[in-house]
């Protein structure tokens, strides 16, 4: 069953697109098992990756893994308490709606940043 997983940081003013570009180079060669990922920079200055697993197994490889993300970006982020900076939300998905936007008509900006997993 596929796993949807939600990583919420604050960037240090001036840091999101270094943070951004951090993450997609880390990304750059697939990461085994994420299929789709996204990264959204909110009005309030989060910034969110959603990432799309091919299953709880894949996930788990990834998070007992050599690559963590966090640690990668940490000096870019706000902390959110003494220990974390980031908040982290996980579970498998129920349903999901899938839409496609008609790239022939709109351009992606930082706030509206898609990226798929292997290149895609």
């Amino acid at each position: 069953m596929k796993m949807m997983s939600v990583i919420a940081v604050t960037p240090k003013e001036g840091a999101a697109d270094e943070i951004t570009d951090l993450i997609v180079q880390s990304r750059a060669d697939s990461v085994g098992g994420l299929d789709v990922y996204s990264i959204v920079h909110t009005r309030e200055d989060q910034l969110l990756v959603v990432n799309e697993w091919e299953s709880i197994d894949a996930f788990m490889d990834y998070v007992n893994g050599p690559h963590n993300m966090i640690e990668l970006i940490e000096h870019l982020c706000e902390r959110f308490d003494e220990e974390n900076v980031c908040k982290a939300y996980s579970g498998m998905i129920m349903h999901q709606e899938k839409f496609c936007l008609d790239h022939a008509h709109h351009t992606p900006s930082i706030t509206d940043v898609a990226c798929y997993a292997g290149g895609g």
